[in-house]
């Protein structure tokens, strides 16, 4: 597979090299005046801006949004400190972390944008990259939205040292700034069918994610209903193209993306990393399955310091013959954590079992990396888009054959009981839950289910009756099992606003009891 270079130029690091891009700018980069005269230079500035979406606190699977924001009721830490149990204040470096990676990226995009005339080349080119950056621009606004509410809004490159002080927009706005550029962008960039690549934005990968933030800006907090309806529109647009299909095996659409092997029809959007090895002249690395992973201090296989455990309220949604469950949730550890052999735990051991995803023993590379490896991370995929469009067709229409239709889909392939007319719920509330638990089944530990339990207002019921289960379940795991819905609070529905932005730009406000 090809992989994208994402350079290091000096535009990318010099121009942008500031704690917190919204607020400081240094007085050594290389000014605009003297770069994007070309198309390839346009390109490099466009990798700079899709940069910020692998970097250590976002989706490379270290302690960011795969793991340390997404705790809820699918996984469990040992820690007894730190975001990831919900003991942290608004001056942990975790809680910057996202802040400021997506406003650097914003600041590209913006400083992209600004120049984007500047240079002769085709239209069609200029199109293309234009569609990308107005995208990621606004995706990255979509991430600070789901994460800080009310943020402040900048379209247009930092003026000077000075150009701090911007308020917050409210929520409702973000999401309708959010929604207008990526339908301008739909229109710019390219069908997947064009490009037969996921590492870059197509109209697949527009329409599917404007049906995820549509379903976001209908749910809490905002609770703008009548965005159900545009989440069908843009669900169904990636269905009805009539190319995404579900690969046949869900134990090998992760096998490829640990084997940096595109499956278009399934990966709509993923995040490239870099196979690091010997004799390779770069790197842009990730680490899924390191944190994330099987307990495994073999290098051959791949080292994991696994520091998340699975829930037993996750393993207990799946039916026995699911075969989702032995591939999301490690039915086996390596024997003494060291060596090939494997040892299967016993039905009891449920809180024993490690996120099983992304497991290193895949990894083609000869010479692996003990914290670091190359495996893609899967930012959109269509099993998520059948399992959207069906929770939106019941939002707007009812539980109709269509949502089960939809719904099925995904249940085939896992081999597991499809919903006959008979098994069919009357109400959309009953549907409600069977895509809830649905999406828990099939997207576990990719990013969403703590985003999904806010949106739908139940993360901290959740949470309570989480621990509830757990405490009754006993055992040496149920402490740490219950420690982070024991802690979680009404405050913890938004991340605190960084100390430091505090300081820097005056009006700002703090959210609610941080």
């Amino acid at each position: 597979m090809k992989k994208i270079v994402i350079l290091t130029l000096l535009f990318a690091t010099g121009l942008f090299s500031c704690e917190e891009a919204l607020n400081t700018q240094p007085s050594d980069f290389l000014s605009p005046q003297y770069y994007y005269n070309n198309e390839t230079e346009l390109s490099y500035a466009l990798n700079g801006v899709y940069d910020m979406l692998g970097k250590t606190g976002m989706y490379n699977g270290g302690d960011g949004l795969t793991t340390t924001w997404d705790v809820a009721d699918e996984m469990f830490t040992t820690a007894s400190r730190g975001a990831q149990v919900y003991v942290y204040d608004a001056g942990d470096n975790v809680v910057n972390l996202i802040w400021r990676y997506m406003y650097t990226g914003i600041e590209r995009a913006n400083v992209l944008l600004d120049n984007l005339e500047k240079p002769e080349m085709s239209e069609e080119a200029r199109d293309n990259i234009e569609g990308q950056a107005r995208f990621l621009r606004a995706y990255y606004y979509f991430v600070l939205v789901q994460n800080y509410g009310a943020v402040p809004l900048r379209t247009l490159p930092t003026a000077s040292v000075n150009d701090i002080a911007y308020p917050r927009v409210p929520a409702d706005e973000v999401y309708d700034f959010i929604i207008q550029e990526m339908e301008a962008a739909e229109k710019l960039v390219p069908s997947i069918l064009d490009q037969n690549m996921a590492g870059r934005i197509s109209k697949s990968a527009v329409w599917g994610v404007l049906a995820r933030v549509n379903l976001y800006k209908a749910g809490f907090p905002v609770n703008d209903v009548a965005r159900y309806a545009d989440a069908l529109k843009w669900s169904k647009q990636v269905i009805d193209l009539g190319y995404h299909e579900l690969n046949p095996s869900y134990e090998q659409f992760f096998i490829n993306l640990i084997q940096n092997k595109y499956d278009t029809k399934e990966s709509i959007w993923e995040l490239e990393f870099f196979t690091t090895g010997a004799g390779e002249p770069y790197g842009e690395t990730g680490g899924l399955g390191n944190n994330n992973g099987i307990s495994q201090q073999d290098l051959d296989l791949g080292f994991s310091g696994a520091q998340y455990r699975v829930q037993k309220h996750l393993y207990d949604l799946y039916d026995s013959t699911d075969t989702r469950r032995d591939w999301a949730i490690a039915p086996f550890a390596y024997s003494k954590n060291f060596g090939p052999e494997k040892v299967y735990w016993l039905p009891t051991q449920i809180y024993n079992r490690n996120i099983g995803k992304w497991r290193r023993e895949y990894e083609l590379t000869a010479n692996k990396i003990k914290n670091y490896n190359g495996t893609n991370f899967p930012l959109l995929r269509y099993a998520d888009v059948l399992l959207m469009a069906a929770e939106a067709e019941n939002e707007v229409n009812g539980p109709t054959i269509l949502a089960y239709q939809w719904l099925n889909q995904v249940r085939e392939r896992a081999q597991t009981t499809l919903y006959t007319d008979a098994e069919m719920v009357s109400s959309q509330g009953e549907f409600r839950k069977l895509i809830k638990d649905e999406r828990s089944r099939e997207l576990c530990f990719e990013s969403w289910r703590k985003l999904d339990l806010i949106r739908w207002n139940i993360l901290i019921p959740t949470m309570k009756t989480l621990a509830e289960e757990a405490y009754l379940m006993g055992g040496s795991f149920r402490g740490p099992a219950t420690v982070a819905a024991n802690n979680i609070t009404q405050k913890h529905l938004l991340q605190p606003i960084p100390l430091r932005e505090l300081s820097l730009n005056k009006m700002l406000t703090q959210n609610p009891e941080w």
